[in-house]
């Protein structure tokens, strides 16, 4: 999961999984008068699996390259 920070200095107010929520967690401290930053995390993503399907064997979504007939 990951771990983006809201930051007043260097001490950590708020982790979020979303970047977009920690924006928002920011800008509202900021109205509040404290001096709030988001520090996005930068890890990678995890590289995600292919799901397969247990009845047909095939990988439920499916590229369409390839199956397209001219």
């Amino acid at each position: 999961m990951r771990k983006h920070s809201v930051m007043v200095g260097s001490r950590v107010l708020y982790y979020a999984a979303q970047l977009s929520h920690a924006k928002r967690f920011a800008q509202a401290r900021r109205a509040e008068g404290m001096d709030a930053y988001v520090v996005p995390d930068q890890t990678p993503r995890p590289a995600r699996k292919v799901r397969m399907n247990p009845l047909t064997g095939q990988p439920y979504n499916r590229p369409s390259t390839g199956r397209r007939t001219p």
